[in-house]
């Protein structure tokens, strides 16, 4: 259904003819304006005109309200109120007029003498409110806030041990608080580890099993770097680590009867030493690998020499041979071209 206010507007602003006519005549008596209505007051001398909309409490017309009295009901250490509907006007009085005395004073005759005295034994009789204890006392921030203006230091040391006592009685609040239910925390900080099958691990296990492969994997390392040493490389080694192993449990103290230091000595070789041509003494050589002694063998274009055993007959099928003399055949027809090339100049 087409919007009657959209309607009246395009007419009045965009149709034209018997076709805008049309529209107003049909959308004219529908309209969103809210109505007012008159209403009359029989117990005023003038006419007053009210809005529907009117959203002012006291503006609203009274309701008829039938006065109705409620007998009050005694109970022990409740204190009860006597109730009473009376019609309301919408203003607050400052102070007791001679309406509101009059009233009261015709509640008080109207009730009967007996609910007036039970009335006034039970609010005598009513039990005094205990005060709060010292550790029932709510304790506000305001309470520790500090004063304005001057101070003596006897208040300041009884604000500061106020602050204090509070502070204590807090933590040892929040200890008892914790110490309640110890699991309940544990169980509610206790991260839990799974792997990707979803199964539940142990975390001090798992790490302590890639602590073991990762030392397994360094041992490893360390044995294949040692592949391509010999085996004089290595008793070198061992005999170095065995002296410094030695040497470390000695003392710095050398005396002239240590052995070890005097052996040393004398194994020494100087080159200044005038016994060293008719000493017995002979170094010892070290150990080397046989090598091939006998004629010189063909070259080759790796420069590999033949093993010790060999005995000079080549088994080969001519292939360095040809390669070499290739190699130099070409060398010698390029220094030739460069020859010939400058002869005439």
């Amino acid at each position: 259904m087409p919007d009657p206010a959209l309607e009246r507007y395009l007419a009045q602003h965009y149709y034209s003819g018997p076709k805008s006519d049309a529209v107003l005549k049909k959308y004219a008596g529908e309209s969103n304006k809210k109505k007012r209505r008159k209403r009359t007051y029989d117990n005023a001398d003038t006419l007053v005109i009210r809005d529907d909309t009117s959203t002012w409490p006291a503006d609203e017309e009274p309701a008829d309200e039938v006065d109705t009295e409620i007998a009050p009901s005694v109970s022990e250490g409740v204190e009860l109120s006597l109730k009473r509907t009376i019609k309301s006007t919408g203003w607050n009085n400052v102070r007791k007029g001679e309406e509101s005395i009059a009233s009261e004073t015709m509640e008080q005759s109207t009730l009967p003498s007996d609910s007036l005295e039970n009335l006034k034994q039970a609010s005598l009789e009513k039990p005094a409110r205990e005060p709060l204890t010292e550790q029932e006392e709510p304790l506000s921030s305001d309470a520790f806030a500090p004063k304005a203006g001057l101070m003596s230091g006897a208040q300041l040391r009884a604000q500061r041990e106020a602050r204090e006592r509070a502070e204590q009685a807090e933590l040892e609040r929040d200890a008892r608080n914790s110490s309640k239910e110890p699991q309940e925390d544990e169980l509610q900080s206790e991260t839990v580890y799974r792997d990707a099958s979803g199964r539940r691990i142990n975390l001090e296990e798992e790490q302590a099993r890639i602590r073991e492969e990762q030392a397994r994997a360094k041992l490893k390392d360390a044995e294949r770097a040692t592949w391509n040493q010999g085996l004089v490389q290595r008793r070198e080694r061992e005999s170095k680590r065995q002296e410094l192993h030695s040497m470390a449990k000695e003392g710095v103290v050398r005396h002239a009867n240590d052995d070890r230091m005097n052996e040393a000595m004398r194994q020494k070789t100087h080159w200044d030493d005038p016994a060293k041509g008719f000493l017995s003494h002979r170094s010892k050589a070290r150990t080397r690998r046989p090598r091939y002694e006998g004629p010189p063998p063909p070259p080759n274009r790796f420069n590999i020499q033949p093993g010790y055993r060999w005995d000079g007959v080549d088994r080969g099928n001519g292939f360095e041979r040809r390669l070499f003399l290739k190699i130099n055949s070409n060398q010698r027809l390029r220094s030739e071209f460069q020859m010939w090339s400058a002869e005439d100049m």
